[in-house]
């Protein structure tokens, strides 16, 4: 090879060393790359809004094409960024950084698309095919039919996106035989993402029928068939697919999310879930699935329960959840000087995660449980932001209503009632929540009121120092076990009376007066059996076997 070309070469692998380096190393965080991945998935919608002349759509039909799109791409940016570190990037934030840069080519399919197609028809979606023909599809880069599914603009994606990682392998390890497999596993992970729907569809019907007598055009009329979600009907065939996959890409998105901030920043994961206040958890849902239950007690709801709508309540779920934690975050924010007093565990006091980041995760959570949500249903998305509005103004400054007794268990309790409703509309949408009788509603917020103060015997000395003003600050440890325990005792005692059934007095004295028991035995001590610390998770045990009681007798 002459000098001059030698050189030249040289230069240029140099350059282009120094420009990779720049975009691994350029600043990120969480906010950052949040920003940068939504502006980068809203240029998309936007070319593929003027590539159709901005066809007249509903609400309802953009929401779905924007939820399937961002969640499509979020699922594909967790897939590639083990592939990215697998080609060389020596870190997991060098390997997002390398990734959201090469992200900007998902903004050429559709122009390359309308540059081919002429004004011809297509749609750009996936290939919907049975095992065998995606065995053959696999080894002939898509099918045959470049205006319907895989199109040319994808095509010419999935081969750039392939020869790039392939050829960044190779520059990091001079090593052939690597950059060969780190392509062969690119394009193997593009395929399964562009046939995705198929494999749902043969999971469903290949239990029954048989994984390889599944046809295509059972999957077809699986995945594109008018979608019912309870009891709301979408007939066209764009959001019924939309809807579905918006629904799994959610799912698998939050558990490779979890997965990746495990393996980039195990502590920050371990701590969240540590911090997660497990009682709460677990009541959130079970405040969803009585609300649930409500519905098909009250107003005659019967779900299907099939696949997706399955899939839609684990959702609705963790949406719930995501809004929990959301609020978590906003009131450890808030608490930070009661939580060095009472709670030097958390994630504030320890240092395990600074507060920019934590109040970062924070905002992700928030983001999350409404998207989630409306992906179900934009009434629970509503209810939702209800929720959020109660949990700010109950903890956050300038109000911090959490400081003025009896207003601050009512907001509490109002916010407990917003995720029961929650559950109660999904199921009944159609329905009105007067279906419910009065009573029990009256008595479901009252008791959930009751047991708000549980958690306040832990923070007496920070809340008093801080002026928060709880049952046990104004009342005292001795008289407020004695209140406290003797009203939980009575709404047990009382639930007899608001179900009109009978057959409730054993156990609700039972569990009542568990409740009383182990408010007035608890101790301050860490070492102790049974302390403050654990109240509400025993008392969350408690009312929980109580639950399952009351809907055994009342659903027999």
């Amino acid at each position: 090879m002459p000098r001059r070309i030698r050189s030249a070469w040289k230069t240029a692998a140099h350059g282009m060393r120094r420009m990779v380096e720049a975009i691994e190393t350029a600043p990120l965080s969480l906010s950052t790359f949040i920003l940068a991945f939504l502006g980068i998935i809203l240029v998309r919608l936007f070319i593929e809004g003027g590539t159709s002349a901005y066809e007249t759509e509903s609400l309802h039909y953009m929401f779905f094409e924007f939820s399937h799109t961002f969640l499509f791409f979020l699922f594909a940016f967790l897939l590639f960024m083990p592939i990215v570190r697998i080609a060389g990037a020596d870190s997991w934030s060098r390997a997002a950084n390398l990734l959201l840069f090469g992200f900007l080519i998902i903004w050429t399919p559709p122009l390359i698309d309308v540059l081919v197609f002429q004004g011809e028809r297509f749609w750009s979606f996936y290939e919907l095919d049975s095992l065998r023909g995606l065995m053959s599809q696999f080894f002939t880069f898509f099918d045959d039919t470049p205006n319907m599914g895989i199109t040319y603009g994808v095509r010419v994606e999935v081969a750039l996106m392939t020869a790039a990682l392939g050829g960044y392998a190779f520059f990091r390890s001079r090593n052939l035989l690597k950059a060969l497999g780190v392509a062969l596993l690119t394009y193997a992970t593009f395929f399964v993402l562009g046939t995705f729907p198929s494999y749902i569809a043969i999971l469903m019907l290949g239990m029954e029928k048989g994984f390889f007598a599944v046809t295509e055009f059972d999957v077809v009329g699986t995945m594109l068939a008018p979608s019912k979600l309870f009891g709301q009907d979408i007939v066209d065939p764009r959001m019924s697919l939309g809807s579905r996959l918006s629904i799994v890409y959610a799912i698998l998105s939050a558990l490779g999310v979890g997965a990746l901030l495990y393996r980039m920043s195990k502590g920050t994961f371990l701590a969240l879930l540590w911090n997660s206040r497990f009682p709460q958890v677990v009541w959130h849902g079970g405040l969803l699935f009585l609300g649930g239950a409500l519905a098909m007690i009250f107003a005659g709801a019967r779900p299907d329960f099939h696949f997706f709508e399955v899939l839609s309540i684990l959702l609705l779920v963790m949406a719930i959840e995501s809004a929990w934690f959301a609020s978590v975050v906003g009131n450890d924010l808030a608490d930070r000087a009661i939580d060095e007093a009472t709670n030097p565990k958390r994630p504030l006091p320890t240092g395990d995660i600074p507060p920019r980041r934590y109040a970062e995760i924070g905002w992700a959570f928030f983001a999350v449980s409404l998207l989630f949500s409306a992906i179900v249903s934009f009434k629970a998305m509503l209810l939702i932001l209800a929720y959020h509005g109660l949990a700010w103004v109950y903890s956050m400054p300038p109000l911090r209503l959490k400081r003025i007794p009896i207003l601050a268990t009512v907001l509490a309790a109002l916010a407990g009632m917003a995720v029961l409703i929650t559950g109660y509309s999904v199921l009944a949408p159609e329905a009105d929540l007067g279906a419910v009788p009065f009573p029990i509603l009256a008595f479901l917020f009252v008791a959930y009121a009751v047991t708000l103060p549980l958690k306040d015997f832990k923070d007496i000395a920070g809340d008093r120092a801080d002026g928060v003003h709880t049952i046990p600050v104004i009342l005292g440890e001795e008289k407020a076990r004695l209140v406290v325990g003797t009203a939980l005792f009575l709404c047990y005692a009382a639930s007899p009376v608001v179900f009109r059934e009978a057959d409730l007095i054993v156990p609700a004295v039972l569990f009542g007066g568990l409740a009383f028991w182990s408010i007035n035995r608890a101790q301050r001590s860490e070492k102790a059996w049974g302390t403050f610390r654990t109240l509400s998770g025993w008392n969350m045990l408690f009312a929980t076997l109580y639950g399952i009681s009351v809907a055994a007798i009342l659903l027999r």
